[in-house]
């Protein structure tokens, strides 16, 4: 007899399993259990006291973009009341070039809409930049732009082959030649480093972009990525963060699921689905008890390798298992995430030239505009290893600069992101050592460009790298933060394998998603809301998007820039 009984069962209990619960409790009246291995629910969505007692950082999860929780914020009204906010810096993205000492800005959406006063700081490097700077923010901000940009991000890829879905870009592509972009066979074919030096010619402008593939788990080098360029320059303007932490996502989600009857377990490890018959009956903890499903299992973020495991190489086959025992871990995505808590705020001295600079979300330190420093870094990467000290390519952010909660009042919180080896790379014992190290390289690069980071300036220091990750269960052994890579064999329509990338297994019952599925290891709800609209369509659920108001991709648009909207309304910034 079942120690308990629901009719879904989601077995993990990150983003991608409470957004999917959401969706399960309110829109397919269904009771649903998340059983959690850790202490806490909300997996990347992870906001920490770590540095020093009342500083906060994100130990995972830190880029928000406005379209993340777009089928959120329309289906479930009152996600942004609970704590479910996007919010943005004065500037977006930029970089510091440190041989001389110039810096470029890119302001956000949120306060310079137009991208004007961003085209005029481009201007500084290159006027042609800027006028077609201008061009390309008016395309990313047309209705027929953001229709082709959601669509692959919130539709199974089995969808995608719908007629309309091409039609779309096939609308869009006049308009994207026009400003300048034309996506010919050099641009599908090229690495995205050749792609940008096909677009801009300012190594300023190019390096921006560059810097931000990192950030996404692009391999600077890959050839199979260059098309996605264009995608990435028009992220930049729009990096934000979740006001007072990312954890607080998994608060606006908890909130909405308690009052829909979800029950939560932690310290509750899945260590086996239940099959009968074909079907998927429930689950087994490692605590021997036993948890029937009616209608559903969910893996919901557990790794592929968790999944065979836990379901039985017996039920996915020879060639699935192959493939998935093949799957790369050692391109990009292995992250050296420190966090400081600081006396003051950096304070750069390229500030005489864009005083601006010193509230920048994602800002690069680069030794000057050359983008192959990034291109080096990645090769490093690949081979395991932290990039000599002259290729260091430190992505720097500080949420207390907009955010007061991250920090006591009168402190400051930063935090850094930069690619390292692999958990797997080296033994526990050198992990200790290359920690420290990379910490006292950090501050000394970090100083040649804010004379104010200084020891004497950092009151504590968390050390967060891949060794760390690996307390996510789905991040090990490597610690890879994507989970897998994101080269052509493993993004897209085959992500993680195609047999598994439109979320469904071999089992009628047994759903699958995560970040090792499309989109990727981010912290939206693409991955729960394909894995839902697989289910509800699977079983005949009720179907939101269906509903008079909600038709796609139109709303999904209006509520991407309902982000925006609301960020400028609720969290307004004089600029000067």
């Amino acid at each position: 007899m079942a120690d308990a009984t629901f009719d879904a069962v989601i077995c993990g209990g990150g983003n991608k399993a409470l957004m999917l619960a959401m969706y399960l409790t309110r829109y397919a009246g269904m009771s649903c259990a998340i059983f959690e291995r850790r202490h806490e629910i909300g997996g990347g969505l992870a906001t920490e006291e770590t540095a020093a007692p009342g500083f906060r950082g994100n130990t995972h999860a830190t880029v928000m973009l406005p379209w993340y929780y777009a089928p959120l914020w329309r289906d479930f009204p009152e996600f942004w009341d609970y704590g479910g906010q996007y919010d943005q810096y004065l500037v977006s993205d930029g970089a510091i070039f440190g041989d001389s000492d110039n810096c470029l800005a890119i302001y956000s959406l949120k306060t310079d809409p137009t991208q004007e006063r961003t085209a005029r700081e481009i201007a500084r490097f290159s006027e042609k930049d800027a006028e077609k700077w201008q061009k390309a923010s008016a395309l990313w901000q047309s209705d027929e732009y953001l229709r082709v940009m959601v669509d692959p991000l919130f539709n199974p890829h089995e969808w995608q082959l719908s007629p309309e879905f091409p039609g779309r870009q096939i609308e869009i592509y006049p308009k994207v030649v026009e400003a300048g972009f034309d996506p010919d066979s050099l641009v599908l074919s090229a690495n995205p480093l050749r792609v940008t030096r096909e677009f801009f010619d300012s190594p300023e402008l190019q390096y921006c972009i560059c810097r931000f593939f990192i950030g996404g788990c692009r391999n600077l080098n890959d050839v199979s990525q260059g098309a996605e360029t264009l995608g990435f320059m028009g992220t930049l303007p729009t990096i934000g963060f979740a006001r007072g932490g990312t954890h607080q996502i998994a608060h606006a989600c908890h909130q909405i699921l308690v009052q829909e009857g979800c029950k939560f377990f932690t310290h509750a490890e899945v260590t086996k689905v239940l099959i009968e018959n074909g079907r998927a009956v429930g689950i087994q903890l490692a605590d021997g008890s036993q948890i029937a499903a009616r209608k559903l299992v969910v893996s919901a973020g557990l790794s592929p390798w968790q999944l065979v495991e836990i379901v039985g190489e017996d039920i996915f086959g020879e060639k699935v298992c192959k493939r998935i025992d093949n799957l790369s871990t050692n391109n990009i995505g292995n992250l050296m995430w420190y966090t400081f808590a600081l006396h003051q705020a950096p304070s750069y001295s390229a500030a005489s030239f864009n005083p601006d600079i010193n509230e920048t979300m994602w800002l690069g330190l680069a030794s000057s505009a050359d983008p192959e420093h990034i291109a080096t870094e990645c090769k490093w990467a690949t081979l395991g290893k932290l990039p000599p000290i002259d290729h260091y390519n430190p992505a720097i952010w500080c949420h207390s600069l907009a955010d007061p909660s991250y920090a006591p009042p009168g402190k400051h919180v930063a935090q850094n992101e930069m690619q390292g080896p692999r958990a797997t790379d080296y033994s526990d014992k050198e992990w200790f050592k290359i920690k420290e190290e990379f910490a006292k390289n950090l501050i000394s690069v970090w100083g040649k460009f804010a004379p104010n980071m200084t020891w004497d300036n950092i009151i504590g220091i968390d050390f967060n790298t891949p060794w760390d990750n690996v307390r996510m269960k789905n991040l090990a052994p490597h610690g890879n933060f994507s989970g897998i890579d994101q080269s052509l064999s493993q993004r897209g329509a085959n992500r993680p394998t195609p047999e598994l990338a439109n979320h469904r297994t071999p089992i009628p019952n047994l759903y699958c998603t995560g970040g090792c599925w499309h989109v990727g290891s981010n912290a939206s709800a693409d991955g729960s809301y394909n894995c839902y609209k697989i289910i509800a369509t699977d079983m005949g659920l009720g179907k939101p998007w269906e509903e008079p108001g909600k038709e796609e991709p139109d709303s999904l648009v209006e509520h991407t820039r309902f982000a925006i909207q609301k960020a400028r309304e609720v969290f307004p910034r004089k600029t000067r």
